[in-house]
């Protein structure tokens, strides 16, 4: 029998990484997403194929992501493996818009009434136990 080939080495990186091995279920999922964004398949898609629910899927895909896993998504067309850089440097650029106008969400939203509110009472708070350490010192 001839030996397999189950990872290989790309300029001194070694791929998979050993350290990420993947649980049954991370593989299955890994193995159903199709190379190439022209041919990405819905959350919706994976998750009938895995008999799973599709926030499921989601969660899986987070962990390939954290396990180095090249997968990409797209909201309009679902996931898949990059095929090239080009791919990988698209859907990185995406990801990274997306995550910038996340964050001026969360800071706006740190500058609302009741986030105002909160530190108002957080403040107040703060005194108080202030105010009872002294007390009981």
């Amino acid at each position: 029998m001839e030996p397999v080939q189950t990872a290989f080495n790309f300029d001194g990186l070694t791929f998979p990484n050993p350290e990420s091995t993947l649980t049954k279920i991370e593989t299955k999922l890994y193995d159903l997403v199709p190379i190439g964004k022209a041919n990405a398949v819905s959350a919706d898609y994976l998750a009938k194929a895995m008999d799973i629910d599709t926030r499921t899927v989601t969660a899986i895909v987070r962990q390939l992501h954290l396990k180095h896993c090249d997968i990409g998504g797209l909201r309009e067309a679902g996931y898949y493996r990059f095929k090239d850089p080009h791919e990988y440097l698209e859907y990185m650029a995406v990801a990274e818009k997306e995550q910038a106008r996340r964050y001026q969400v969360l800071n706006a939203m740190r500058h609302t009434p009741m986030a105002q509110q909160v530190t108002a009472n957080l403040n107040n708070l703060s005194k108080e136990r202030l105010k009872n350490d002294k007390i009981s010192n």
